[in-house]
């Protein structure tokens, strides 16, 4: 029974709160008719008559009746207002802004990156041109070895070498098998 009770307020206040969204619907409505008159739907502006020729000609018209002098065209100045003022007849304060501070440099010289142009006429000789067979090339030239290495063996005579004696054969065959690997 209590379930009901609060079910039907609950309906209640619904019922109230669509209500009054109504009525003020239709008030508001009402206010505007009020504030602006209707229009008759029948009258809807009606197209020009006149054709794009007639409506040319007619500009033509008009600005050939006015005569062109010539001279620019004055506009009066519109008068100022007269600046507020305060009850006592002083002017009203007035607010200006303090300049903005920026870190950031707005008056930064433009610099050029290209060389600087010497102080040479412009009929003055060009600088000697250098042929390319003068220089030296790379593959006429050995490096220079600072410290004379003594050269290594080649490697065929070493092995020829470890071959002829039993213990470095031996040795050869034991790590072949170590360094072989297990499933090849």
């Amino acid at each position: 029974m209590e379930k009901l009770a609060t079910l039907l307020w609950i309906l209640f206040a619904l019922g109230a709160f669509v209500f009054r969204l109504i009525k003020k619907a239709q008030e508001t409505t009402a206010r505007e008719t009020q504030e602006r008159p209707r229009r008759p739907q029948a009258s809807s502006p009606a197209l020009p008559t006149a054709t794009f020729q007639e409506m040319l000609r007619q500009m033509q018209a008009r600005n050939a009746a006015e005569p062109d002098t010539g001279r620019p065209v004055v506009v009066p100045d519109v008068p100022r207002p007269a600046a507020p003022r305060t009850l006592g007849g002083r002017p009203m304060p007035h607010e200006v802004a303090r300049p903005t501070r920026s870190q950031e440099r707005t008056s930064v010289p433009q610099r050029s990156l290209e060389a600087p142009t010497t102080a040479r006429p412009h009929n003055a000789p060009a600088p000697p041109a250098k042929r390319s067979s003068g220089l030296t090339r790379a593959d006429r030239q050995r490096p220079l070895q600072l410290k004379s290495e003594p050269t290594p063996p080649a490697t065929t005579d070493v092995v020829r070498e470890m071959l002829r004696r039993p213990e470095s054969v031996r040795a050869a065959f034991i790590l072949s098998e170590i360094f072989t690997r297990k499933y090849e």
